[in-house]
């Protein structure tokens, strides 16, 4: 899937990355599009936004990778499910109980992709969550 390879360890490690990058995907997702929807309403634009984002310390895989391409042009179809992002987080933090490593914010944001995967339809994009947050700010991010 990717063009990199990494060492993670013992057996059961490189599943542990997986999701636990998919947590911070998650995170940086939902982070920008709530800055996006805040920025709506001092008439900022999100494509000007993203692109400030971009050049700053925002930046993120979904700054660069989602946003444009699949939120702001309302595809949102990047091609991973809403449902593999909240078994991903419900994982990692499965993983962190397993641990006993606490992890506030990130049970927080998995119960906000899990609220999310219960109000869109089925089978739902994994960007699509931000339809989910659209609906709560009663604001529609275009590009």
């Amino acid at each position: 899937m990717g063009d990199r390879v990494f060492e993670t360890g013992p057996l059961g490690s490189g599943h542990a990355m997986k999701v636990l990058n998919n947590m911070v995907s998650a995170a940086g997702l939902i982070a920008a599009a709530e800055a996006l929807l805040i920025g709506s309403h001092f008439d900022l634009k999100p494509e000007v936004m993203i692109s400030i984002l971009n050049a700053s310390t925002g930046r993120n895989n979904s700054t660069e990778n989602k946003f444009k391409q699949f939120i702001l042009s309302r595809t949102f179809n990047s091609g991973f499910s809403l449902e593999l992002m909240v078994k991903d987080l419900t994982t990692a933090l499965e993983l962190s109980r397993e641990k006993g490593v606490p992890a506030i914010f990130s049970g927080v944001c998995r119960e906000l992709w899990a609220t999310a995967r219960s109000r869109l339809e089925t089978g739902a994009d994994h960007t699509a969550v931000v339809r989910w947050f659209e609906e709560l700010a009663d604001i529609e991010l275009k590009g």
